[in-house]
């Protein structure tokens, strides 16, 4: 439990103003180039949701150099993936794609030195429980490749493999996630609806 504020303290607010300041030189910076600094929200960051990023964007006073690094892999505590980067939209420039499982009946916050016995472990991409097909779908429906390109100037946008499992070898899961991605998650897009075709 966080006691945050109280009489004579606001810690919520000290640590806002703390933001702030330390990052106004290097986001000075980065706007001086034309460069993003993308934020993978994550437990134990200065952004662990989509709200506490926005709080950050609008402390910043809506900086554009602060973008999102979109992993689905770290929505596991209550903010589901979707809703995540829906809130974020705009921000997002860049995509890992990375899965997970979440064992039963183990506690999510328990200290655990061995991490196979813990609740949440990473997977290779196929076999943990997200849908990684919805999540791509949805990187383009938020504008993420369209985002990509226009910076960047490619023609395409990266679906970036972030090889990481409890139990297959690094090598292995990062050879997986590659022939996963090409062969799931690279697809010919669809320029019409099922509307358009009948006219309507």
């Amino acid at each position: 439990m966080g006691i945050w504020a109280g009489p004579g303290f606001d810690l919520y607010k000290e640590g806002q103003d703390r933001f702030v300041e330390k990052t106004a030189k290097i986001r000075q910076h980065a706007n001086s180039l034309g460069l993003y600094l993308a934020h993978e929200i994550h437990p134990g960051t200065g952004a662990a949701c989509a709200d506490e990023f926005n709080m950050l964007v609008d402390i910043c006073d809506g900086d554009a150099c602060l973008a999102v690094n979109a992993d689905p892999s770290h929505c596991w505590e209550g903010e589901d993936w979707e809703t995540r980067f829906n809130k974020v939209s705009d921000r997002v420039y860049g995509c890992h794609v990375k899965n997970y499982t979440i064992h039963q009946g183990v506690p999510l916050r328990k200290m655990e030195p061995d991490w196979h016995h813990r609740a949440m472990q990473f997977t290779d991409l196929a076999t943990g429980d997200l849908n990684l097909t919805r999540y791509v779908e949805v990187m383009m429906k938020i504008g993420y490749p369209q985002r990509y390109c226009e910076v960047m100037g490619t023609d395409s946008a990266p679906l970036i493999v972030e090889a990481e499992s409890n139990y297959r070898d690094g090598d292995a899961t990062s050879a997986d996630g590659i022939a996963f991605v090409r062969d799931h998650l690279c697809f010919p897009v669809q320029e019409g609806s099922f509307e358009d075709a009948m006219g309507a």
